[in-house]
Parts: C-alpha cells; structure tokens; sequence
C-alpha cells in the first residue's frame, strides 16, 4: 500500500486570475540556475535558426580547449581569405593578421565577428568544417537534442539550428563550465584595427543585472538573445527569438528577466542526507528507517500559483534493507513547469529478522 503526503507551497493563487506571462516571441525559455529549472517555456524545443546564438557553442568548444591547455589566449592565429571575406557582422580583421585567441574571443562576443569565428574555428581545428564536427559532437555530449551546426558563425543555413531551451542549457554550461571566462560577456566595447564597436548585447546597458550573453538576426527567425541575469544571490538565463526588432527584443527579453525576479522565488525544501521521513519495517531489526534524498532539492515556485510537492513512499517495506535502496519518490508539479520527479533512499541497512528473533518479537 502506499501513502502519501500533499504539502502545498501555496494553497490557493492570490486572485482568482492569476497573471500569467504572454510574449511576443515566437520562442521563448527562462531557467533558474539554483533550481536548474525551466521556469517559463514557451515553443522551448521548437527548431529554430539560432543565428549568432549558435557562435555561444563556439565560443564554448574554444574555451574547452583554452581550460584543457591545448590553447592558449595568447597563441595567435592567422586569418585567412575565406574568414576576411565573410559578410556579416565583422571583428573587421585583415587577411594574413595574425590575431591572439583573447582578441577572436573578444571579437566573437563583443562584435559577433563572423570573421573571428572562422579564424577562431581553423585554428583550433585547421578548418571550419572540423571545427563544426566538433561542435557537433559537444552538442550531443551536453544533451542538446534539437541542435546542429553546420559553420562556426551561425552563418543561415536550413540545417544550422537550435532550440530556446537548448541556447539557454549551452548559456548555462558556458557559466558553471568556464566561469574564468565569462567576464568576456560584459565587456562593453572593443577597439581592433583602429575601429571601436560597443557590444551588440544592449542589454549590458540597462540596470537589471544582465552580464551577458550573445544576440542573434536572421531574415528567417528575424531578432534574438540569449541572455543571463543576476539578482541578489539568484541567476537566471532567458532566451528569446522571432522578434520583429532590435527594440521589441530588448523588451521582451527585459520583461522575461523582470518576470522571473519579480513572481517567483527559490528555496531549498529538502537537504541532502536529512531524514525526511521514516518507513516502517516488516521483520526487520530495526522497525523503521529513515528516507533521504541524494542532493539538495531546491525548487523555483511561483509564489502566486498553487505548487504542489508530494511524497510517495510505501507505508510498509520488508527487510533485509540496503543503505541506497530506492523506496519513494517526490514529486513536485509547478504550473508551467516540467514536473520534476526525485528519488528517495534509505539511509542505513535494516538486516532482516531471523526465526527465532520474529516468533520473540511477536511474543514480546
């Protein structure tokens, strides 16, 4: 038989029309990093052309090999004819300059230089389309399900693409991975060959927190961004795209940050180890045993929504007991949201009764 325990974080919504967000883009995720959950979805998986959102994988397999020595930000790599005569946003690079890898970066970033990210890709490949086969392979290795690439630049392409919520996991990964990098993202301007370009992201701009990350246009999906914010000690990532301006991006992005700051809160409801229950058990030398979980749960919540948690265990588990054995499960829905479905485990093995010791423990 099993039991269960419904602990409601908020009974009821505030009001009997509960605000719910509406966004002009066509897609759309927002994730909270304590929680590592997507807190507002909208079309998250669809297949979409990423434009230079997609140079945030490139950005993420040079900094891969910068951590792992292979590189490093002082090499220099020269730029080649291919790269200096790419259209598009540009480093403004010259053929045959030989340019450090911390400036292609900056490049990449601040000016979204498709001409760094081919200098970028060669050298550290020897050519952009292995560069792009190893863009590929990470994507799967980091569970990117609905990208793949076919240049280095987010050059369109109809097999170029991503997904909002796989942009906003990358975002994510470049942050936890590579945290030594990141500043790059709110640097505000670069100046290469004489020339001084304030970074495309403008949100870096405006006094909401946001420290990165890459924009993104296209005629096909027209304006994006991939941005992440802080707040006190909460950090979020917010994707939008199929914005029908510079402007309207800004705005949509603005209002997904304030939106997640301002409805929902974070909060740690179990402890990793700490006995949340106890089981009871049948012919065991112990009559019961404590339920814990693996990991700190920490769970994002609309505070004007009804959250549900609820634990689900059996009332009665038979002995002999492994310290680790599976034996519940939580389950936390929140509206909007993926529910999220945790595991539970005993604490200590519970070795099983033997005959002598059961007809005993039925007499006494």
């Amino acid at each position: 038989m099993l039991r269960r325990i419904l602990l409601l974080i908020l009974i009821l919504p505030l009001s009997l029309h509960a605000y719910q967000f509406r966004t002009k883009a066509k897609q759309a995720a927002v994730l909270d990093l304590a929680s590592d959950s997507f807190i507002f979805e909208h079309n998250a998986d669809e297949r979409m052309a990423p434009a230079s959102m997609s140079k945030l994988m490139t950005l993420y397999v040079a900094f891969n090999h910068i951590k792992a020595g292979i590189i490093n930000m002082e090499d220099k790599f020269q730029v080649s004819r291919k790269a200096w005569e790419k259209k598009g946003s540009s480093m403004y690079l010259r053929e045959g300059q030989n340019v450090t890898i911390k400036e292609l970066l900056q490049g990449i970033i601040i000016a979204s230089g498709n001409d760094a990210s081919i200098t970028l890709a060669e050298g550290i490949a020897g050519s952009e389309e292995d560069f792009v086969t190893e863009m590929n392979n990470v994507a799967q290795e980091l569970g990117l399900s609905n990208s793949h690439f076919t240049n280095a630049s987010g050059w369109p392409d109809q097999d170029h693409f991503m997904s909002a919520r796989d942009i906003v996991i990358l975002s994510k990964r470049i942050f936890t991975d590579f945290p030594e990098y990141y500043d790059f993202f709110s640097i505000q301007s670069l100046t290469y060959n004489e020339i001084t370009q304030q970074n495309k992201n403008s949100l870096l701009f405006h006094d909401i927190g946001i420290d990165g990350l890459k924009t993104g246009y296209t005629n096909v999906n027209n304006y994006g961004i991939a941005v992440s914010a802080k707040r006190d000690d909460r950090r979020i990532f917010v994707v939008v795209n199929g914005l029908n301006s510079a402007k309207e991006r800004i705005q949509e992005a603005k209002k997904l940050v304030q939106y997640a700051f301002n409805h929902f809160n974070t909060e740690k409801i179990f402890t990793k180890e700490s006995i949340i229950e106890k089981i009871n058990v049948l012919h065991g030398k112990s009559k019961n045993v404590g339920i814990t979980v693996k990991d700190d749960i920490v769970i994002t919540y609309n505070s004007r929504l009804c959250n549900k948690i609820k634990i689900e265990y059996k009332d009665m588990v038979p002995a002999p007991i492994k310290k680790g054995q599976e034996i519940g499960k939580i389950y936390i829905k929140i509206p909007g949201a993926t529910e999220k479905v945790i595991p539970l485990y005993t604490v200590s093995d519970v070795r099983e009764l033997n005959n002598l010791e059961k007809f005993l423990r039925i007499l006494f």
